[in-house]
């Protein structure tokens, strides 16, 4: 080391922040949402909790994940969950039975890569 250099202690590792999740919604997840029909755009969850939309447009086209995503959110393994506000545990359920097909009258969702 160079005597003019300053010394720079290292870092312990167990006293770093933590990455903060990204909390607005993203272009893409935007995007999804607005892909959506009217009747089941997920709109609460995206004021309240945008960094949870975010996962679930990014797992929208993949079966397995979408739906373990879903599992995660709507189930309390830990049972110390204080849960969602009613507006968005309703979004939550929307798309979790638009997903599965149970809106006969409204158009299918896309196709998935699991499907």
């Amino acid at each position: 080391m160079n005597r003019n250099e300053p010394f720079i202690a290292p870092r312990d590792p167990a006293t770093l922040r933590r990455r903060q999740p990204y909390n607005e919604a993203l272009p893409a997840t935007l995007g999804w949402v607005a892909s959506l029909p009217a009747e089941v755009r997920p709109l609460a969850l995206l004021v309240e909790f945008p960094r949870i939309a975010n996962i679930l447009a990014r797992a929208w086209n993949d079966a397995a994940d979408f739906q373990g995503q879903m599992e995660d959110l709507l189930v309390d393994r830990r049972g110390s969950r204080s849960g969602f506000p009613l507006e968005v545990l309703e979004d939550l359920l929307t798309l979790r039975d638009y997903y599965l097909g149970r809106y006969p009258h409204l158009p299918s969702p896309p196709e998935r890569a699991d499907s």
